[in-house]
């Protein structure tokens, strides 16, 4: 037991992980009561499928746009002092949203604007928080935290949507954005105790040149291109399902705000439970069955979503979907971290913040448009069979990308696209 206990939680044996775990955790409760605060006011605002669509878009389009500048400025300054800087942005746009939706002064032109800002305050932070974490544990743990960072990150949707849900309804929409700017003190509050070793600092390097550094170090490793091309399938046509989630609760199963907090939890609920068991498995098992696998799960959780009429029954395809995405998402995080040089970490991670968020714009309009013409369920049905069907097609095409694996990729016999 004491084996299985050091082997899954091996990560938090340092300390300035757990310190930034510990902050990560409160933030994110936060965030998490945000995100389900920020779909249920759009819904309240304009009552249409497209424009929750529209509202996802917004918030992820800044990823698309500025990601890889967070990724170059990870690779070139400190980045516990860039953290302070994205954190504390959010931090104020939370408040400055709370403030809107109290005075009733908010509109959906408004609402679009600042989730744009927050997105844009969001494409620096993953990457630079993504390439932090190796700082933090050190290469031998850097897969067990990932894989608890995801756990961490996925197990709050279990309180976080719950707790959004009751206040909400007991105390308003205002208190989730309050709350959730409170909930960053935490993390800057653990980021100002971080003890780091000094390190040189990297050389300078145009913006021309850090992508033309990127480009070729994933010319030369066509296997990681292609974790990458699976990874942006499935972010297209399958991960913006959850922008329509609002719309199942209320018009399809006939629940208000707790239902819809109820799923999101659920959903976090598997995410946790999948992020849990990678932490032990990524460190004694190769890494692509559980990649797969979770690809796998997660579609076929959306499928289910599709045939789902009553609240249990959604609820566990959410806690299904839950379980794939971490694993399929935490997965190859530690894939593209554990194959990459430490100067090109951050521009990797921005690659990652731009595939899994960035590019779920062009889905999320997808999703609303043709939600707004076929219905929700019929939505989920073709999302997660075009996803599935376009995995299947690499898959077939190029059957030894079953052998990547943690060390430095040799595989030059294996041609991508």
């Amino acid at each position: 037991m004491n084996v299985l206990l050091s082997d899954t939680f091996a990560a938090l044996r340092h300390r300035n992980f757990r310190l930034f775990y510990t902050g990560q955790g409160i933030s994110l409760t936060g965030s998490w009561m945000q995100a389900v605060a920020l779909n249920w006011l759009a819904l309240v605002l304009t009552d249409s499928a497209f424009y929750l669509g529209l509202i996802g878009a917004l918030q992820t389009l800044p990823i698309f746009l500025f990601s890889f500048l967070g990724g170059v400025a990870a690779d070139r300054y400190p980045k516990r002092t860039l953290l302070f800087a994205t954190q504390g942005a959010m931090l104020l746009l939370a408040l400055a949203l709370g403030l809107l939706v109290d005075a009733r002064l908010i509109t959906v032109w408004l609402l679009g604007l600042l989730v744009f800002l927050g997105g844009s305050a969001m494409a620096f932070d993953i990457p630079i928080r993504q390439a932090f974490i190796v700082e933090l544990v050190g290469k031998p743990d850097l897969a067990n935290a990932i894989a608890l960072n995801s756990t961490l990150f996925n197990g709050t949707r279990v309180v976080g949507p719950a707790l959004a849900g009751m206040c909400i309804a007991a105390f308003g929409l205002a208190n989730c954005f309050y709350l959730n700017g409170l909930s960053f003190l935490a993390v800057l509050a653990a980021l100002a105790v971080i003890r780091l070793p000094a390190v040189a600092a990297p050389p300078r390097t145009s913006v021309t040149q850090a992508f033309r550094e990127l480009k070729d170090f994933l010319r030369a490793r066509p296997a990681l291109r292609l974790v990458l091309v699976l990874m942006t399938l499935v972010s297209i046509l399958g991960h913006p399902y959850y922008v329509l989630i609002p719309v199942l609760a209320r018009d399809v199963l006939g629940a208000g705000p707790r239902g819809y907090g109820l799923l999101m939890a659920a959903s976090g609920l598997g995410a946790f439970v999948g992020g849990l068991s990678l932490a032990r498995r990524l460190r004694h098992r190769p890494p692509m069955p559980s990649f797969l696998g979770g690809t796998a799960l997660f579609l076929l959780g959306v499928l289910a979503l599709s045939l789902s009429r009553h609240l249990a029954l959604a609820a566990a395809a959410m806690a299904v979907t839950g379980f794939g995405m971490t694993t399929q998402l935490s997965t190859g995080n530690s894939l593209l971290q554990l194959n990459v040089p430490d100067h090109l970490r951050g521009r990797l991670m921005s690659l990652f913040g731009l595939i899994i968020i960035g590019s779920t714009p062009v889905g999320s309009l997808l999703y609303g448009g043709v939600a707004q013409h076929l219905g929700v369920q019929p939505t989920f049905a073709l999302g997660s069979l075009a996803a599935g069907l376009g995995v299947a097609v690499v898959l077939l095409r190029y059957p030894d990308l079953w052998k990547l694996g943690f060390s430095e990729l040799t595989a030059p016999d294996l041609k991508a696209p």
